[in-house]
């Protein structure tokens, strides 16, 4: 977006810098014989050098220093003075340099103001009128006055024309522009949310809130952005900022308290601190807006304020509180994301150790009797891996397993005693629901126990 305008201004300064280069090169050309004659002083020559090096010192120039309208406006204030210079020494060239200067002035205003536009019409009119009036060798003044009656308003037409067209079409691509610039910030804003969401929900609440700050400030346009929080039952405020946040003034402002950061707990919506009701915080940073909104992970009951704050001069928006209450909401979801999964984390590991520590073989299958999790005990009964077993059939595993009254394996589907060849030797095998493989059929979980070698059989199964 920034290269394309400045493209834009590079390609107007050329043009510009064309048109004035031929407007010096008439000029001159026109004054040179009366130069060489000595019907001219030094003086026209002198305005003519000025203004080649001006239009000189314009082609190398390469900051955007150029654009500004004080530049422009001198710049146009230059070529008026030179146009009075030229035409008190070339009186018969007076309407052509008039015309010439008229519309150098009339591209120089050109995607400015229709006010410049006609405020560069009235001051080359003023000069026209004022040298037209003076008397022309063999002209009446009545005639001078009629030339300026039937080409001034023509003039003036032309001017308001050019002078609103583009002032229009500028008010347009700059409109395109600005909506473009914020949809492709809005993209970002949400692109960095949706990447904070996916890759920081292992990282500690502090680093998280402060890529929120980060965040905020590209989906805002904003130069800095803080968040105050505190856990739960808490009092102390912590704080994680944005690279461009002062660290003493966010450490200043968590340790008042009756900071407004805490206030805005409890306040809904977006709260505004602006010159309007002057605040200490608004000098502490010498910015011109300040607004607050509260956020919450509802999960380990954090809450927190996002500020954010905007230089001189800033007009303020509706659109960025909305925005602000966006990403609050936002920021809130990835905050108890990230809780939940360290919550979660914390219960599978828990769960994990408590079966791994499980002194009896246990393993558990799904709804198609294929295995699921073995606990080392089990394991070491027949020497299994783990990686290999994991969605084996129990069928296939245990093969010639069979029970006390010689029935395979498969055929009996509540346990009971059984003589496995696998595991070498007899084991009480106890069955039971598990409903943690999948949604429709649950699973089984096997808990075995060796029978020893000197235990009384028994020909039922129990």
């Amino acid at each position: 977006m920034a290269e394309r305008r400045v493209r834009d201004m590079l390609r107007h300064k050329r043009v510009l810098i064309a048109v004035r280069l031929v407007f010096f090169i008439m000029i001159s050309s026109l004054a040179l014989p009366d130069f060489l004659k000595g019907s001219i002083t030094p003086v026209l020559p002198a305005v003519l050098a000025a203004y080649f090096l001006t239009n000189l010192a314009m082609a190398f120039e390469r900051s955007q220093a150029f654009f500004s309208q004080r530049v422009q406006a001198c710049l146009l204030l230059f070529d008026i003075a030179t146009l009075v210079v030229a035409t008190a020494y070339m009186e018969r060239y007076r309407q052509d340099l008039f015309l010439a200067m008229f519309l150098v002035v009339l591209l120089a205003s050109a995607g400015q103001r229709l006010t410049v536009s006609i405020g560069g019409f009235v001051a080359i009119a003023a000069c026209y009128a004022w040298f037209s009036l003076q008397g022309k060798q063999g002209a009446s003044f009545h005639e001078s006055l009629n030339t300026l009656i039937t080409g001034l308003p023509v003039l003036l037409v032309v001017a308001i024309y050019v002078g609103y067209v583009t002032e229009n079409v500028a008010k347009e691509r700059r409109r395109r522009e600005k909506a473009e610039e914020q949809l492709t910030r809005e993209l970002k804003g949400m692109s960095r949310l949706q990447a904070l969401g996916a890759g920081n929900v292992e990282q500690d609440p502090a680093s998280v809130l402060g890529a929120i700050a980060e965040a905020a400030c590209g989906l805002l346009d904003a130069p800095r952005a803080v968040v105050f929080w505190r856990r739960r039952e808490e009092v102390d405020l912590h704080h994680a900022r944005s690279r461009d946040f002062p660290a003493e003034v966010a450490e200043r402002w968590a340790a008042e308290a009756d900071s407004p950061a805490v206030k805005a707990f409890d306040v809904p919506g977006v709260a505004r601190l602006s010159p309007e009701a002057p605040h200490p915080w608004l000098a502490a940073l010498d910015a011109d807006e300040l607004l607050l909104t509260a956020l919450a992970d509802r999960v380990d009951g954090t809450r927190a304020t996002l500020l954010v704050a905007w230089e001189r001069p800033h007009e303020h928006l509706r659109a960025e509180e909305e925005a602000m209450q966006v990403l609050a909401q936002q920021a809130g979801l990835i905050l108890e994301n990230a809780s939940l999964y360290r919550l979660l984390s914390q219960t599978r590991d828990l769960w994990q150790s408590a079966f791994q520590s499980i002194p009896t073989p246990v393993v558990i299958l799904d709804a198609g009797s294929r295995v699921v999790q073995a606990n080392p005990a089990f394991l070491t009964l027949g020497a299994f891996d783990l990686a290999t077993m994991i969605g084996s059939s129990i069928w296939e595993l245990l093969e010639g397993a069979s029970t006390s009254d010689g029935r395979p394996l498969k055929e009996d589907p509540t346990g009971g005693r059984l003589t496995i060849p696998r595991l070498n030797g007899e084991f009480e095998v106890t069955r039971g629901p598990y409903a943690g493989t999948e949604r429709a059929g649950g699973g089984t979980v096997w808990v075995l126990r060796k029978i020893p070698a000197d235990a009384p059989t028994s020909s039922a199964t129990p």
